[in-house]
């Protein structure tokens, strides 16, 4: 359950919207920002170079589309060349494609680093006429212009262009070192398998570093062929050569050799041998490896019994996972040699049932510590696996019975059996097997331990089995809808010790007894104004009339959205979206246009949850920022969500009416908006294309629209507004948009972007390119979750599940620091592809009234691991 679940976060800022935002007309994407454009062009009338420059790096901060005009016609052409080669790069790294003449000139200057230059910006910008003057350059007499220039063919490669594997390849054969390793490095990248054979043939270069750097391109590019040519090298006399070629035939999963590495295994230094059973143990566990393969298995668990072998076969082992269990069984039972307490450790690695009779046995011996074979046991995830646990409780030694507490997590089920003995486990001596003991009744929703966990939640026992206990009680209540704990944790509200009130209060949230309901109402009047327990009480009142429309409630919280305590004024605010409280939808409109920044961004979240059409035009308003860029991007961010998710569920004239014009502001924040609002304008689109019936998108999103998708959104620098653009992409029919989403599954740099991409595909499997493409993804990328989703969109579309679902999820401690000032940046990304940027409110909380059934605190992630998401 959310309440229970704490969740980290972060976020960068990317840039900001303007105030012409509302008055810009439809398709008109840039706005008039001439005047700072003007300011900072001015320098480039100086006659000092440097000021010249400074101008220069002045328009770059700029959208290129406002200066590239200024920077073509004159800074391309200045007397100084620190000033020319500047703008260059900066027109290179904006694609303006305006440049590659003269940058196809500059090809042909007397000046080297002006040529670098020059096949620099090329290869950001790409193009046909920039390929073909790359290519050109392949030809130059300065060894580090060829360098450059295979490295711009290789970034337009990743692109699409896959002819510059051809035109790279001969590059191989340069004279100089430093031309060569780029070209391989290049290729391995592009990931073509037409560039293995000739990688092949730089086995014999005379420059080992040349050899090994191509042996690892081999193993990358994934193709088998190569496979007799790598096991050949094993007879090689150097070690660095024969250890590249181990590590490649274990990536390419090279069956044909495992006899070669066998033998391999007894010679050459420890680290040597380290990595051929490394490989070994990648290629046992390969699909279709066979007897072959299960030899390999147990030659590596025999390795375990020589210490010096150990670390080597325990990693090998540890990489094969499920397939080395089969092994690690038949040591346990006394068929291999080996070392059990290994064994027993790499079993818990690979959570396999079929370990699980072989341990419990080991629970029987004393070859291995207990607990250690019960966290094994309790990896195993198996039913089978619970009664031995359970035995394991009734240990006498406290160690053993809090590590069988630990393992009987992942198979607690919701078998009664459990229960029973958990709820004697209350009494446990050992004060975290009693806070584990409530924890777990909770996860089981256990009813006959109602009493027990009511007292252990009153005065006198631990605060942390206090707060074990109370949350186990809001579950078992969410479960069965028994209200018997509603006295006592309104009690502990009124009463209890200030650490324990946002559990009961989350207790009662997922209760919702409405016998609470006027109790609540009174304690909101009753405690101090200044208590925090206010925000905690007007959060359970809240909770409450989710499921129960009292209008009693509704009124108090009314009243409470200007509180002078900003906490519990946004709890109020959150609680009016909870209840639904349509009525209530035009003082949060007020709220809009003239609260504080806290409660305007809390109402402009409440309008959107609660759908009201008839915020539409006040919530746009709050898409102008403000002087403060960071605030700006809340707000705005907050706006272009609220606005997707009113559009996409109305369906009214009213909206669509409004349609084109929120279009038109959406992707204006995707292409120059702040971090928040790149993200959530590119996610509203994505959203209301898919709630339009398909007939209708084409009518709907106009050219303009359709090209700053696919243009501005699809290769985004943010790998967020790049998820959702995708989602987008998918509803929209056309090969330009299977094209890209085809490159983004191939190219991307993001795994998640990579994934999403071939999971988009799904839809458009019955074309054979498609099929194609996702085969070979599944098939050679680096990432597994990438493969799996290459491999499961070629089966077809699974089903989306409905955002019906309520989450509240406390990412960061209000009573930590400055934490209720920081208001941090995060991200959800739900299992139906979209991303929803946002920023932690003044209690540290993120909530949706609308997420899909399966979101955990798992789909939610600090903005900063964008960079690596």
């Amino acid at each position: 359950m959310a309440y229970s679940q704490g969740v980290k976060r972060f976020a960068i800022v990317l840039g900001l919207l303007t105030s012409a935002l509302a008055s810009r007309p439809a398709g008109a994407f840039n706005f008039d920002w001439s005047g700072a454009v003007d300011v900072d062009a001015e320098g480039l009338d100086s006659d000092l170079p440097k000021n010249r420059l400074d101008a220069v790096t002045a328009l770059l901060g700029h959208d290129i589309s406002l200066t590239k005009d200024r920077l073509l016609d004159r800074a391309l052409h200045d007397d100084e060349i620190t000033v020319r080669h500047a703008a260059a790069k900066g027109l290179g790294a904006g694609g303006v494609v305006e440049a590659v003449p003269l940058m196809i000139d500059w090809l042909a200057d007397i000046d080297p680093k002006t040529r670098i230059v020059a096949a620099d910006a090329l290869g950001d910008i790409g193009g046909a006429d920039a390929t073909a003057a790359l290519v050109r350059s392949l030809g130059d007499i300065e060894p580090v212009v060829r360098q450059h220039a295979v490295r711009s063919l290789g970034a337009i490669g990743k692109r699409g262009n896959v002819s510059v594997v051809i035109a790279i390849i001969p590059r191989l054969d340069d004279d100089k070192v430093e031309v060569k390793r780029e070209a391989i490095e290049q290729l391995e990248s592009l990931g073509d398998r037409r560039a293995v054979i000739p990688l092949v043939g730089r086995f014999t270069d005379g420059t080992p570093g040349i050899v090994t750097a191509a042996v690892r391109a081999i193993g990358k590019l994934g193709d088998r062929s190569a496979v007799p040519a790598l096991t050949r090298l094993l007879n090689d006399s150097r070690e660095d050569i024969k250890t590249a070629a181990v590590a490649s035939l274990g990536q390419l999963g090279a069956l044909d050799a495992l006899d070669a590495l066998t033998e391999q295994l007894a010679v050459g230094s420890q680290a040597y041998r380290d990595k051929v059973a490394y490989a070994l143990g990648q290629i046992a566990a390969a699909p279709g490896s066979g007897k072959a393969g299960e030899d390999a298995m147990r030659t590596l668990v025999a390795s375990l019994a020589d210490p010096t072998k150990r670390r080597g076969a325990r990693e090998a082992l540890a990489i094969a996972g499920k397939a080395a269990v089969p092994a690690l069984v038949l040591h346990l039972e006394g068929r291999l040699p080996g070392d059990p307490t290994t064994a027993v450790e790499l079993l818990a690695a690979a959570a396999d049932p079929r370990a699980t009779a072989a341990l419990t046995s080991e629970l029987e011996r004393s070859r291995v510590p207990m607990p250690t074979v019960l966290r094994s046991l309790g990896a195993t995830a198996d039913p089978a696996a619970l009664v031995p646990m359970l035995g394991a409780l009734t240990n006498k030694d406290a160690t053993i019975r809090l590590a069988a507490m630990d393992a009987l997590r992942p198979i607690l089920g919701r078998d009664a059996r459990a229960g029973d003995v958990l709820v004697e486990h209350l009494a446990d001596e050992d004060p975290e097997i009693r806070v584990l003991a409530a924890e777990y009744l909770g996860i089981l929703a256990t009813p006959s331990a109602t009493p027990r966990l009511i007292a252990l939640s009153g005065p006198g026992n631990p605060p942390r089995l206090r707060l074990a206990s109370i949350d186990a009680l809001g579950q078992i209540s969410a479960a069965t809808h028994a209200p018997t704990a509603t006295t006592q944790l309104l009690a502990i509200l009124k009463e209890g010790a200030p650490e324990l009130h946002r559990a009961a209060a989350a207790a009662l949230a997922y209760a919702t007894d409405p016998a609470a309901l006027p109790a609540l109402i009174a304690l909101v009047e009753q405690v101090p104004k200044d208590a925090p327990t206010r925000a905690e009480i007007v959060r359970a009142l809240g909770a409450t009339l989710r499921a129960h429309h009292d209008p009693a409630g509704i009124r108090a919280l009314g009243k409470l959205v200007k509180d002078g305590n900003v906490r519990v004024a946004l709890a109020a605010i959150a609680g009016l979206a909870s209840a639904d409280a349509t009525a209530d939808a035009a003082t949060l409109r007020g709220l809009v246009d003239s609260a504080a920044a806290d409660r305007q961004r809390a109402a402009v979240w409440a309008l959107g949850e609660l759908h009201d059409v008839q915020a539409i035009d006040v919530i746009g308003t709050a898409l102008t920022p403000r002087a403060d860029r960071l605030q700006s991007d809340r707000l705005a961010g907050d706006a272009a969500w609220a606005l997707g998710e009113i559009v996409a569920t109305s369906g009214s004239a009213a909206t669509n009416n409004k349609l084109a014009t929120l279009l038109d502001r959406w992707l204006y924040a995707t292409q120059f908006g702040g971090w928040a609002a790149a993200v959530n304008g590119t996610g509203a689109v994505a959203r209301v294309l898919v709630a339009i019936p398909a007939a209708q998108r084409a009518q709907i999103l106009g050219a303009e629209h359709r090209k700053s998708l696919l243009e501005h959104a699809a290769f985004h620098k943010s790998r967020l507004v790049r998820l959702n653009a995708i989602v987008a992409l998918a509803a929209l029919d056309g090969d330009d948009v299977t094209r890209d989403l085809v490159a983004m599954a191939q190219t991307d740099p993001s795994p998640h972007v990579r994934a999403q991409a071939a999971t988009a595909l799904a839809t458009r499997v019955g074309s054979a390119s498609v099929k194609t493409a996702l085969a070979a993804i599944a098939d050679t990328d680096a990432d597994g979750d990438v493969k799996a989703a290459a491999k499961a969109a070629l089966v077809g579309a699974k089903p989306v599940l409905p955002r019906t679902d309520w989450r509240n999820f406390y990412v960061v401690d209000p009573s930590a620091d400055d934490a209720a000032v920081r208001q941090e940046p995060y991200f959800v990304h739900t299992s139906d592809g979209l991303v929803w940027a946002t920023y932690t409110d003044a209690r540290g909380e993120i909530a949706s009234e609308h997420l899909p059934a399966d979101t955990t605190g798992a789909a939610v992630h600090p903005g900063s691991r964008e960079l690596e998401y």
